[in-house]
């Protein structure tokens, strides 16, 4: 039948799920948090749906909107901790279904094909995934205009969410100072602008590095620009 993406933490779940799945021909591909699989789709989108685990994922809510936005991949979310509350809000992020987690397995399978099978309109959605960036451990959503360092989401003001998608979109090459600064501040742009540009990718260097060394994803080409290192 094909092979599901599932994002489950739970080992002993996931092992009991794989199983039953076998029989009707579907192998999993297991990833551990919402951001491995984001990564895993920009990829490879063949999947025949995308399952999650609902009860160890901590990074789905904040991730989910993410992966909607790059992808038309059936996004099926099972939970025991199920509310009407919950499903309303999962739904509102992008899953396709938001049911309960059954502890009978084989329960949980025959739901899942069910819905597949009435399901044909998946089989014909185009992909989005321009609409998703990502680069190393960078996720970057431009319709949301968010960015997501190793899946845990990095506040950016508007400049610097202007400056790493220009340079995310020129992944490995140097984008020179004037290109930037006529992207960013237009055409009219003056020497302020450019004092304004190198604080400002300073500020962003620091945000992405997190726990790392400053400017481990962006650096300086003096005299020149800058580049989204490889």
């Amino acid at each position: 039948m094909g092979c599901m993406l599932g994002v489950d933490g739970d080992t002993a779940v996931y092992e009991r799920e794989a199983a039953e799945w076998k029989k009707y021909g579907v192998s999993i591909r297991r990833v551990q948090t919402m951001y491995e699989a984001v990564k895993l789709l920009k990829q490879d989108d063949d999947y025949i749906f995308v399952g999650i685990n609902g009860d160890s994922v901590p990074d789905l809510m904040p991730m989910l909107p993410i992966m909607r936005d790059m992808t038309d991949t059936p996004i099926y979310i099972l939970s025991s901790n199920f509310t009407a509350e919950k499903k309303v809000k999962a739904m509102s992020l992008g899953a396709d279904i938001f049911d309960r987690y059954n502890d009978d397995t084989r329960q949980n399978v025959l739901l899942a094909l069910e819905i597949l099978k009435t399901q044909d309109r998946w089989a014909s959605r185009p992909q989005k995934q321009l609409d998703v960036l990502v680069c190393r451990d960078i996720i970057l959503s431009k319709p949301r205009r968010k960015a997501f360092v190793e899946g845990a989401e990095v506040k950016l003001g508007r400049k610097e969410f202007d400056i790493l998608q220009a340079l995310m979109d020129n992944f490995g090459h140097v984008v020179e100072h004037k290109k930037l600064l006529q992207e960013i501040w237009g055409e009219n742009y003056s020497e302020k602008d450019a004092d304004v540009l190198w604080r400002t990718v300073n500020r962003l260097r620091v945000k992405l590095s997190r726990e790392r060394s400053a400017g481990e994803y962006i650096e300086i080409e003096r005299g020149v620009g800058y580049i989204f290192k490889i």
